[in-house]
């Protein structure tokens, strides 16, 4: 045999022996669980301040598995993990390596008060090395209390928004308001904001009222980090769409938030929007006034004919309609068929139109009301919860553009109303109600 290759051989039988003891020695690792808390002790914590709690798995084995914890609820404040990335460390005590892996939680304490963080169930395996025995362990964090202080000038039981850096934008559409019944006009919000979860911003408020109504849409939240800072954006919008005529006044709307560095309570306000709603006669009317002598002569001569053949072109209209409706009566029954089949094609602007043209055939809902009810009229006097729904659903899917809006459900809740309503005033349902389903 190669006297180099029997030299190798009897140094690995020499040492092998020696390494097994080691790694067996390895399974016995000890581990430590704690928690850290991010914040510089001398500076006070505020309400709606992001605290950072450091949870720390210790080890002096090789690696970890099975890591697992569930965060506790805390009264008073939201505690979640807001980065699911992690911090190795190392770390030599008593002369043995220590590997660390460190969790970053968010505290987000909302009240004034002592508050207490609750334990923290921990539990992970780790081993001495590869092909080593895994060893599980579960510990359990101690409380941890904390002094929270509101800002000057904010209301307790509110929820706070406490940052360095806050930024808010914000669009009318339109701009100017609108001048008819049917338009809409939508708030659009977008906010963005350091060291604080997009959820914690808080919503809209929704101004309602009679002949105005509100549609607040799924808000778009998301939270970036960006080597753990936290920045949280928000967009809100709300749609309001005109079903009466009057004048609305869409209040403005304050955000406040505490600046934990200037120690300042900041605000910005969005101006209201003032909506000013001619009636339906005012808005049909049109005004012409004439220049002055001597200017644009041929204009008057241009207006005569053009009123001349907009006349002749009505008249020939109220002659076509009038034999169109020989043909096809337009009365309760034409009306809510014409409703049942765009409720079964699914066409929420068809069907919008002409559930209106069929309230008009049915004054016996409300026969001392002075003009056509709105949906949500309709609705209230019913006192039909399930057709509120189907209504609001279909006036949503409006405001929206929904192309997924089924028109089954409302279809069924006006036939039941429809019946309802024949049932209750027989004498009189002939003479406005043809028979039923037809």
């Amino acid at each position: 045999m190669n006297r180099h290759l029997l030299r190798v051989l009897l140094l690995t039988g020499l040492l092998l022996p020696l390494a097994l003891p080691a790694q067996d020695a390895g399974i016995d690792a000890g581990l430590k669980a704690a928690i850290d808390i991010n914040v510089e002790q001398d500076r006070e914590i505020w309400a709606g301040q992001q605290v950072t709690l450091m949870l720390d798995l210790k080890t002096t084995g090789f690696s970890f598995s099975n890591t697992h914890f569930n965060l506790p609820e805390v009264s008073g404040a939201f505690l979640m993990q807001t980065d699911t990335t992690t911090i190795k460390l190392t770390e030599k005590i008593d002369g043995r390596d220590w590997q660390i892996i460190r969790y970053p939680l968010a505290l987000y304490p909302q009240n004034a008060e002592r508050l207490q963080v609750p334990p923290i169930d921990v539990r992970f395996t780790t081993s001495a090395g590869f092909g080593s025995e895994e060893k599980a362990f579960e510990f359990k964090t101690d409380p941890l209390d904390l002094t929270i202080n509101l800002p000057p000038g904010a209301k307790p039981g509110e929820l706070i928004v406490t940052t360095t850096s806050f930024e808010l934008e914000h669009d009318w559409q339109p701009a100017k308001g609108t001048s008819k019944t049917g338009d809409a006009v939508t708030l659009t919000v977008n906010r963005r904001a350091g060291d604080i979860s997009a959820m914690l911003l808080p919503p809209l408020p929704v101004f309602r009222t009679e002949g105005l109504a509100a549609y607040p849409q799924e808000p778009d939240v998301n939270d970036k980090t960006d080597r753990g800072d936290l920045t949280g954006e928000r967009s809100d919008s709300i749609t309001w769409v005109i079903e009466q005529a009057g004048y609305y006044e869409i209040p403005g709307i304050r955000f406040q938030w505490w600046d934990p560095d200037s120690l300042e309570l900041k605000q910005q306000i969005i101006p209201g929007m003032s909506l000013d709603i001619a009636p339906v006669a005012a808005e049909d009317t049109v005004t012409v006034t004439a220049g002055s002598p001597g200017t644009n002569s041929g204009w008057p001569l241009k207006l005569l004919i053009a009123v001349i053949a907009a006349l002749l072109a009505f008249v020939l209209w109220l002659l076509f309609r009038r034999k169109l409706h020989e043909q096809h009566p337009v009365n309760e029954r034409t009306t809510f068929t014409r409703l049942t089949n765009a409720c079964k094609n699914n066409q929420a602007g068809q069907t919008y139109t002409a559930i209106h043209a069929w309230l008009e055939f049915i004054p016996l809902v409300a026969p001392n009301h002075p003009r056509p009810l709105t949906l949500n009229e309709f609705a209230g006097v019913c006192e039909d919860r399930q057709l509120a729904i189907d209504l609001d659903k279909l006036q949503s899917a409006l405001v929206i553009s929904a192309s997924d809006w089924q028109g089954d459900a409302l279809l069924s809740s006006l036939q039941r109303i429809r019946r309802r309503i024949n049932r209750r005033k027989p004498s009189h349902a002939e003479a406005y109600l043809a028979p039923l389903n037809p």
